[in-house]
């Protein structure tokens, strides 16, 4: 496996390591002791993270271009706008969920305000909460060929 380094500063200022690579089928067993500096004592998950997302690839034969990216700790001005950002959504969500079944006549009046509130915890569950300190990792996988292009991605986050 060839390596490609390079670094790239993102929205917020927020700025990523990005490892570029081609695992071929005779590399996956490698995929496993890999070790990313970036991530320090968290390198075990992201290369545990990095082998599952190899093998929902299904890449048989074919080569595998992947990417690991890792930021630098977060600053706490980065987390707070992070976290703005989160609550913009959550916002959005709720008064999607509170909108769409206010418009069910008579029964919608008296749902609303429980799916509002049913959409605002699903999307708190989901979404993260970031703190200065923390660590963005992405990962992302391409296989071209055989059913035609294929793409996925996963990502985590190495809480301080």
């Amino acid at each position: 496996m060839e390596f490609t380094r390079h670094q790239l500063t993102a929205h917020h200022g927020i700025i990523f390591c990005i490892t570029r690579f081609t695992v071929m089928p005779s590399d996956r067993g490698r995929l496993g002791t890999l070790y990313f500096q970036e991530a320090k004592a968290a390198h075990f998950d992201v290369t545990r993270l990095l082998v599952e997302l190899y093998d929902k690839m299904l890449a048989r034969d074919l080569p595998c271009v992947m990417s690991v990216a890792i930021s630098r700790p977060l600053t706490r001005k980065q987390g707070d706008t992070l976290n703005d950002q989160r609550t913009d959504v959550i916002n959005i969500t709720t008064g999607f969920f509170t909108g769409v079944t206010g418009q069910v006549p008579v029964v919608g009046l008296a749902i609303a305000p429980v799916a509002g509130y049913i959409g605002r915890r699903w999307a708190k569950g989901i979404l993260p909460t970031y703190h200065a300190g923390d660590v963005i990792v992405s990962l992302d996988a391409q296989v071209s060929g055989g059913i035609g292009p294929q793409r996925s991605m996963s990502s985590m986050i190495i809480q301080s």
